[in-house]
């Protein structure tokens, strides 16, 4: 008798056991509440600070919307233009933070490029911010760290830091801080 509740009590641990299922992050998936890892391989993330709130780019597969990581390099000038999106499902989230740096040739420190007296270098158009738009400015036009570069391989990594205004907004500032990327090129 006491062989088959030992059977019994063993067999009821064995199934319950087999219903556990840990969780393991992958460690290539995006993880909206992470900034990525600082790589040099090419894995198109994206993320930093927003205000002190990490921001990661994702957005939800469709035909016509927007797109995660969107950009352009063009190997005459130098021009590097990288463009985050985050998107939810319900569109309750809809913000851009872009970046983007003149005669990029080699690794290296650049101011971010501004070609008018603004850029805008955040935008939410899901109005959860004071204003839709906020802008790099001449004054202080923010910092890009090209950590690695390399034509033949396709990839750009870096990170980056800016502070940003809207003049019709006077006293509201976007911080961005530890912004990183990692992305495989598109070269023009």
């Amino acid at each position: 008798m006491k062989r088959i509740q030992y059977i019994a009590i063993y067999g009821v641990l064995i199934i319950g056991l087999m219903g556990c299922k840990k969780e393991v992050a992958d460690p290539d998936s995006f993880n909206p509440n992470v900034l990525p890892p600082l790589t040099h391989e090419g894995k198109n993330t994206f993320g930093c600070k927003v205000n002190g709130e990490v921001w990661g780019i994702g957005a939800p597969y469709t035909i016509s919307g927007p797109v995660a990581l969107d950009g352009s390099y063009t190997l005459s000038t130098g021009r590097f233009y990288l463009k985050g999106t985050l998107k939810t499902d319900g569109g309750d989230i809809f913000e851009n933070v872009r970046i983007r740096a003149n005669e990029v040739y080699s690794v290296g420190e650049y101011n971010m490029g501004i070609s008018s007296d603004q850029v805008t270098g955040f935008s939410d158009y899901s109005e959860n911010h004071n204003c839709g738009s906020y802008y790099n400015i001449q004054e202080s036009p923010g910092k890009i760290f090209i950590t690695y570069f390399s034509i033949s391989e396709g990839i750009i990594s870096g990170v980056f830091e800016m502070d940003l205004v809207n003049p019709s907004c006077p006293g509201d500032t976007i911080r961005i801080r530890e912004g990183r990327f990692d992305w495989r090129m598109i070269v023009y």
